[in-house]
């Protein structure tokens, strides 16, 4: 995990996400992306304290609910998010030639509910889809379809045919 926490790598490139630009709420959120975890564990130890007083039979309380709520679920998190930019550089077959060493793992793909399609993501990052084909098991996609449909997520870009079977040799297409 050292490679992921170091500074170096803390700033954001905009000239490589230009979208993200786009959006003040998001710019808002790279700058100060300690804010967002801070209040979710306050509220969750608040949420936690509140417990403990109104309902002592649960037998829960603040810091309980910071601990596992927060502090083990980010750190499963984290988890997954190193074993995928570190494994999936490692084990699994390449589809499309990336020149990053990315690989798709179905294993990997299952643990992380599809993010191991990582050289299919490698080759056409625009897409939320990770998973290329109906084989590719992406639960995260499937989530998002969901969202769509209660119209909570929306422009969800899938992967155009064309970019899905090719199989070219290069860098990733452009979005």
């Amino acid at each position: 995990m050292g490679w992921f926490t170091a500074r170096s790598h803390f700033p954001t490139k905009l000239n490589l996400v230009r979208d993200l630009a786009k959006f003040p709420e998001l710019c808002f959120l790279d700058r100060f992306d300690i804010l967002i975890p801070f209040l979710f564990g306050t509220s969750i130890y608040l949420f936690g304290t509140l417990l403990e007083i109104f309902f002592p039979h649960l037998g829960t309380n603040g810091l309980q609910m910071l601990v596992w709520a927060f502090f083990i679920s980010t750190m499963f998190l984290y988890h997954g998010t190193y074993t995928i930019n570190s494994l999936a550089h490692q084990i699994g077959s390449q589809r499309y030639e990336t020149q990053d060493g990315s690989r798709n793992s179905f294993s990997l793909a299952i643990i992380t509910l599809g993010e191991g399609w990582h050289n299919n993501h490698h080759y056409y990052p625009a897409s939320a889809r990770q998973g290329f084909y109906w084989w590719e098991l992406d639960l995260t996609y499937y989530l998002l379809i969901v969202l769509s449909w209660i119209g909570l997520v929306w422009d969800i870009k899938p992967v155009p045919p064309r970019v899905r079977d090719a199989r070219r040799s290069g860098t990733a297409l452009a979005a």
